[in-house]
């Protein structure tokens, strides 16, 4: 083989491999065009759909504003009405411990009154009645009372939890570009 036929060779595969490369160049060109068209359509997608979002958000964010706001006052009328219970059943057991003194009394009165027999022996157990009964008045009073006082921790934590969880909705509503 001469020189000539063996450059004429070389310059046959060089042409080969040139135009490969060049079928390859385009290959890839239209993919890359391929992919950036789909990449752009990705993109006005997400636009749109973040688009949507803040419309509807902003739509929807008066009415969600309004209902914890209305949930948080009546969470605090609920407080009110707690303490205010709170302070009827102290006054209730106030006046309970004072029935103690009373009974004490009446026991006191039945010793200075030993003249009256039958009337004092029906007395005495008409007022043993009234004791025990007043005993089991003051323990339902007691666990009323200390029902109210764990309600009354729940109803703070309530409170305490509704103030944490309204307060994403608080900061969309510092941020709301549409107030």
């Amino acid at each position: 083989m001469s020189t000539d036929d063996h450059l004429d060779e070389v310059i046959d595969r060089l042409h080969r491999v040139v135009q490969l490369l060049g079928e390859r160049q385009a290959l890839t060109d239209r993919r890359v065009s391929q992919l950036s068209t789909l990449a752009l359509f990705d993109l006005f997608a997400v636009v749109l759909s973040i688009s949507l979002l803040v419309v509807v958000l902003s739509v929807q964010a008066p009415e969600l504003r309004a209902a914890v706001a209305t949930m948080n006052r009546h969470f605090g009328d609920i407080a009110d009405d707690m303490f205010s219970i709170r302070r009827s059943l102290s006054n209730m057991t106030d006046d309970v411990a004072s029935l103690s003194a009373i009974v004490a009394q009446v026991d006191g009165m039945q010793g200075h009154v030993g003249s009256m027999g039958d009337n004092v022996g029906n007395m005495t157990g008409r007022v043993q009645d009234m004791n025990a009964t007043l005993g089991l008045m003051t323990a339902q009073v007691d666990d009323l009372s200390l029902s109210l006082t764990v309600m009354d921790a729940h109803i703070l934590r309530m409170m305490q939890d509704m103030h944490h969880m309204s307060r994403p909705m608080r900061m969309f509503n510092q941020m709301n570009p549409f107030r």
